[in-house]
């Protein structure tokens, strides 16, 4: 078994499996499956994760974050937290962090780990110092852009260049990866502190306590315990902004207590300056290559794919930038236009413009390549520049699972609804696609073999052929729900029922 590892100041993400085999989440910190990158101080023992997180609006002076970027610099001393007689700098926050992961670890026979872009190399060393000291056998290491953009050409084989957007709380990194003689070579990487993920998050909530003061007067920015509540719900909102969901955010103070309705639209108004920054970036990086050198693709990571709006003008970037032979303005895009249209979700064999990974992606690159360490295939230690190209993701591999707009939704159980009903396994959001009934479609398990069953009048294509009834489904098959529904993969075996679990 091995161990694949995507660390960033945010949170460290986790798959197992054995070496060659389709690799599965590991939930860090159950049932959650991330480990938040956050140590909380309070009690006498330090806590690392979600109880971290749970202080960090409300007793950020218990609250232990950020230090991963400056792990092994001179600064890492100056970043320290104190609660009664214990004294915590940066590295003893990370050798925290690798102390909790042992027990996980120490049932690989080895890690391999994704780090971000802006880490340097004396900050690796103590990374790797830290993790030996806490009996974590690392066996080698790549910036998290790399193994991204292996994740992205095992699901899509993307040809000659590509665009990675990676993001953590400390910045959001941007790198240009070209696929030559079977390796993939990082040829350059920037990273934007000025647009981390903590500036979306404190411009998120900004403007819902702006919205809290115009409706009740009441701002949560002044009560530590309400604007921690609305913290915890950030990654809820983003969540379903991805999939197009209005979503209810409540506020509670000691006397009072406020409820909100977000829409898509307006978290992508929210965020659109920040949007702009980031598409200028990509425009200022992009003009400095030659033109037989522009990506044709830009692959985001699950984390970018959340950031209200990008996604979808990121895509325009590409179609009327990117394919054209000088740089122009980006066309702002509709307000009301599906956010993330085109995100592998285009016709059958076809990539994407922007291509959004899963969330473990990284990680599940990074476990691919404990073997050829193990081998001696690749020198133990950090793949700096290059890394050799994955096969093609077989179809089959793993378990069966439906894959849509980089999520995977596993088909754990003996039945699978889809519609738009607010208790389906699998919910589509009607507003963008109001040809999906509300229980519009059915996959269920029988005798090794997963069938398809339509269950509405506006009727499920399979591979484009209507559903008469039922049909089985093999892995690689697309589904669309209804003649212009969505689009969706299944995937995984399809002849062996394999119970599992998802973040």
């Amino acid at each position: 078994m091995h161990l694949g590892l995507d660390l960033n100041a945010s949170r460290v993400r986790a798959v197992q499996g054995p070496a060659g085999d389709y690799a599965l989440p590991l939930p860090l910190d159950p049932p959650a499956v991330d480990l938040p990158m956050a140590i909380s101080l309070e009690r006498s023992t330090p806590q690392v994760g979600l109880a971290g997180v749970r202080l960090l609006r409300h007793l950020p002076h218990l609250a232990a974050h950020s230090f991963l970027p400056v792990v092994g610099t001179p600064s890492a001393a100056s970043h320290h937290w104190k609660s009664g007689r214990r004294h915590l700098d940066a590295n003893g926050a990370m050798e925290l962090v690798w102390q909790r992961l042992q027990s996980v670890a120490r049932k690989s026979s080895g890690v391999v780990l994704t780090v971000p872009a802006y880490f340097q190399k004396q900050q690796l060393d103590w990374l790797r110092s830290l993790a030996e000291r806490s009996k974590v056998a690392v066996l080698g290491s790549l910036p998290a852009p790399l193994a991204a953009a292996l994740a992205g050409f095992a699901e899509q084989t993307w040809i000659g260049s590509v665009l990675v957007l990676d993001i953590d709380e400390h910045a959001l990194s941007l790198a240009h990866v070209r696929a030559m003689e079977g390796q993939a070579h990082l040829l350059e990487m920037r990273s934007f502190p000025h647009l981390g993920l903590r500036f979306w998050k404190d411009r998120l909530i900004n403007a819902l306590a702006d919205c809290c003061v115009l409706q009740s007067r009441r701002d949560p920015r002044d009560a530590p315990m309400a604007e921690q509540g609305l913290y915890e719900q950030l990654d809820g909102l983003l969540n379903a902004v991805l999939y197009g969901r209005v979503v209810q955010i409540g506020i509670q103070g000691a006397q009072w207590y406020q409820n909100l309705l977000v829409t898509p639209e307006q978290a992508q108004a929210f965020c659109s300056n920040l949007v702009q920054q980031t598409v200028r970036e990509i425009e200022d990086f992009c003009s400095g290559l030659p033109e037989q050198e522009l990506p044709g693709s830009i692959l985001v990571t699950g984390a970018v794919g959340q950031l209200p709006g990008l996604a979808t003008i990121l895509r325009t970037f590409v179609e009327e930038c990117l394919h054209q032979p000088t740089l122009g303005p980006v066309r702002p895009q509709p307000a009301d236009e599906d956010f993330g249209v085109g995100l592998l979700e285009g016709s059958p064999g076809e990539m994407a413009s922007v291509v959004l990974l899963a969330a473990d992606s990284p990680a599940r690159a990074a476990h691919s390549l404990a073997a050829s360490f193990n081998r001696g295939e690749l020198p133990r230690g950090h793949l700096e520049l290059s890394a050799p190209l994955p096969l093609p993701l077989p179809l089959d591999a793993g378990p069966p699972r439906l894959h849509y707009r980089g999520q995977d939704f596993f088909l754990d159980g003996p039945s699978f609804f889809l519609g738009a009903q607010g208790g389906c396994h699998m919910v589509i959001d009607p507003r963008h696609h109001p040809g999906v009934a509300l229980r519009h479609c059915e996959i269920l398990f029988d005798h090794r073999t997963f069938l398809l069953f339509n269950r509405c009048r506006e009727g499920t294509l399979v591979n484009d052929s209507p559903v008469a009834g039922s049909a089985p489904l093999h892995a690689g098959d697309w589904i669309r729900l209804g003649p212009d529904g969505p689009l969706i993969r299944f995937m995984g075996h399809g002849g062996a029922h394999s119970m599992t679990t998802t973040a």
